[in-house]
């Protein structure tokens, strides 16, 4: 019997981590990458295994793959899935190997938004309340998982996207949290149903399920993190006092994420008080992370809000309303636009937007936000960041808000949000 081999699709950060991986355990590794000038290439040829790059796909190649791994960023379209579903080649991904060969508590965090900063939440939370674990915060929200797939965690907090879960099987981890679903990369996963269908896989594998509304589907230990009785006067605290709604509601997921550990895997000892004293004082100086609703600066008396890593309509309405609801005096303007991702404009309820004094749109899909929108606020469609900066400029006074929330993807115009959002900074700096 021939030996087989795995095929890696993709050399992002993902395969590059499972090729050092999968070198552990096979001579010989099979590599599709169809950008011939990715700098990730240059190295390739030092690894411990054999790399064969772009193989011809035919008959003979299907007797010689073991498991195929593609990257989450492979589009379903590329032959590949085509190849190994007709070829019956199981399919893998990092975040299965992960879950099937480290032995840690794994809690696996999905949702259309808010995953990295409640990621973030919930690892300062097992810090602070178990210092005696190695706690870590994985995949998309920095390291690779396969990176710490060797390291003996005690806990491991592993955000995961709607590609990523569509790649994992049936293997089960102990807590799954599903923040919110809105709509978002239609252009990937065809229609909403199909998306939703993704981010639930999150709930489908997990012991206990943790999401946002009443949804039970799969008759498992089950808890809505809306429904946290936390003390009335907790978020009153000046150390939320600013944050944004959305990370308030972040936060109560975190905490329900901390509960159930506490109820089910460790001896809680919390009285209800001494817990929520504990989580403010874990809190007294954590720091949001940048280009989420992130206060720039103040400038003659204007506030000035980064918000770049908004890429869907529902999180750009969420910042609008935590502005309104942060501030309530003052006039807002929104700089918003890029590629909308086929996002459906005309089934969402954009009324807050009513709450906005003028709305600057630039970006690629430019045309299509301005006449969904133009009925709830005055709109000027521009021709660029720098100039919707400049005009919302001429406009807004003391006690206003510009709010940089763009709904869409930066990557008609920018590298990535980063980018975009280190422009906007860059722009209030030089005021």
């Amino acid at each position: 019997m021939k030996d087989k081999f795995p095929l890696v699709v993709g050399l992002g950060a993902t395969g590059s981590s499972l090729i050092d991986y999968l070198s552990n355990f096979h001579e010989e590794i099979f590599l599709i990458e169809d950008w011939e000038s990715n700098p990730n290439l240059e190295g390739i040829y030092q690894k411990e295994s054999q790399i064969n790059i772009n193989p011809l796909l035919d008959e003979d190649m299907c007797e010689m793959i073991s498991k195929v791994y593609p990257s989450p960023g492979v589009s379903k379209d590329h032959e590949i899935f085509n190849f190994a579903t007709k070829n019956k080649i199981p399919i893998s991904s990092d975040i299965q190997e992960f879950l099937e060969n480290n032995n840690c508590f794994k809690i696996l965090v999905t949702g259309t938004n808010g995953k990295t900063s409640t990621c973030l939440m919930i690892k300062r939370l097992f810090e602070s309340f178990f210092p005696e674990l190695y706690v870590a915060a994985l995949g998309n929200i920095g390291e690779p998982v396969l990176k710490y797939i060797d390291q003996n965690l005690d806990v491991s907090i592993i955000e995961v996207s709607s590609f990523q879960l569509d790649l994992l099987n049936e293997t089960e981890f102990e807590i799954g949290l599903l923040l919110n679903i809105e709509e978002d990369h239609i252009d990937r996963h065809g229609t909403f149903e199909n998306y939703k269908e993704a981010k639930q896989k999150v709930l489908k594998n997990s012991h206990f399920n943790i999401s946002f509304n009443e949804d039970n589907f799969y008759n498992k230990n089950f808890k809505n993190y809306r429904h946290l009785n936390e003390p009335k006067d907790f978020f009153e605290s000046s150390i939320f006092m600013d944050w944004p709604l959305h990370d308030k509601q972040n936060l109560k997921a975190s905490i329900q994420v901390l509960k159930v550990f506490l109820n089910n895997f460790k001896s809680n000892d919390y009285k209800e008080e001494d817990l929520y004293a504990n989580i403010r004082k874990t809190f007294k100086d954590f720091t949001r992370p940048p280009h989420r609703y992130e206060f720039v600066s103040s400038f003659t008396g204007i506030d000035f809000i980064n918000d770049s890593k908004s890429t869907n309509l529902d999180s750009m309405l969420m910042a609008v309303r935590s502005v309104h609801h942060n501030k309530q005096k003052g006039e807002i303007y929104l700089i918003c636009g890029g590629d909308s991702k086929g996002q459906d404009f005309i089934k969402t309820d954009l009324s807050e937007l009513k709450n906005v004094k003028n709305i600057f749109i630039y970006g690629k899909d430019k045309k299509i936000i301005f006449n969904s929108v133009q009925k709830y606020s005055t709109c000027e469609s521009v021709i660029d960041l720098e100039t919707a900066f400049i005009n919302t400029l001429s406009m807004a006074k003391k006690g206003d808000t510009v709010l940089f929330s763009p709904a869409c993807s930066s990557l008609d115009m920018f590298k990535d949000y980063q980018e975009r959002g280190n422009r906007f900074k860059s722009l209030v700096k030089d005021l």
